[in-house]
């Protein structure tokens, strides 16, 4: 293990996790409240925030203050955990590159997800292009056509997957979740099939013992939408870690 490579990308994920922090607040902003917005559940996407929830540096109005990302450190230290555990696990260096650019970008999602519930485009856009355009410099530099092809084939069919999740689901899977499986999918296929297949159920299970557990608390009711888009990302980058050599 180079720890030398670990320190340096642990100690970069804090810096992008700093810079992130803007664009994550403005991401994650409420839309404008509809008119009907004082009878939303808690927790959906548009319902008013609650002024005791407010961390310092949140967005503020006259009548409150409103929480629009998150606390103070979660970002950066998020980025920098995950940044270097790919520099200890995760070789060679452009699918490192790869699985960091990805990193970095679901990240940010996953924070804007707990707030807003939506996963912009301005963040899954780059975040699939950047993972693909790596991984084809990876399999250009190392002849891994094949790891590539499987990678393509896996984002494709797990957005599929998810598209039809969306379509019979009745909005408790969003075309947001759609976009970020095409890149979840990309980066666990090219380490393998049952790689892919382990990072979905690890996300799936990762949901389902969070949504018992607010059950279990009345913290939540079966109707009241979750932000699944965390438990992707955290579900993808284990089975990445824990296939990667």
């Amino acid at each position: 293990m180079n720890w030398l490579l670990v320190a340096v990308l642990a100690a970069a994920g804090l810096i992008i996790g700093w810079c992130l922090r803007p664009l994550v607040f403005r991401l994650a902003a409420p839309a404008a409240e509809p008119p009907d917005a004082a009878e939303s559940p808690p927790g959906a996407a548009g319902s008013p925030p609650r002024a005791a929830e407010s961390p310092p540096g949140a967005a503020e109005s006259p009548s409150r203050r409103a929480r629009t990302g998150p606390p103070p450190l979660a970002l950066e230290l998020s980025v920098a955990i995950l940044l270097g555990g790919l520099a200890a696990r995760v070789h060679p260096g452009l699918v490192l590159a790869a699985a960091c650019w990805l990193a970095v970008c679901t990240v940010a999602l996953a924070w804007i997800d707990i707030a807003t519930l939506r996963l912009p485009d301005v963040l899954t856009a780059p975040a699939y292009a950047g993972t693909v355009a790596l991984l084809l410099a990876a399999a250009a530099a190392s002849g891994q056509w094949p790891a590539l092809l499987r990678a393509l084939l896996g984002g494709l069919a797990l957005a599929g997957a998810y598209l039809s999740l969306a379509l019979i689901s009745r909005g408790a899977v969003g075309l947001g979740d759609v976009k970020l499986a095409a890149s979840l999918g990309t980066l666990m296929a090219w380490y393998g099939w049952p790689q892919l297949l382990a990072g979905v159920f690890a996300g799936f299970l990762l949901g389902a013992v969070y949504a018992a557990g607010l059950l279990a608390w009345r913290r939540a009711t079966s109707h009241r939408r979750i932000a699944f888009g965390p438990f992707m990302v955290v579900g993808a980058f284990l089975a990445v870690l824990a296939a990667a050599v």
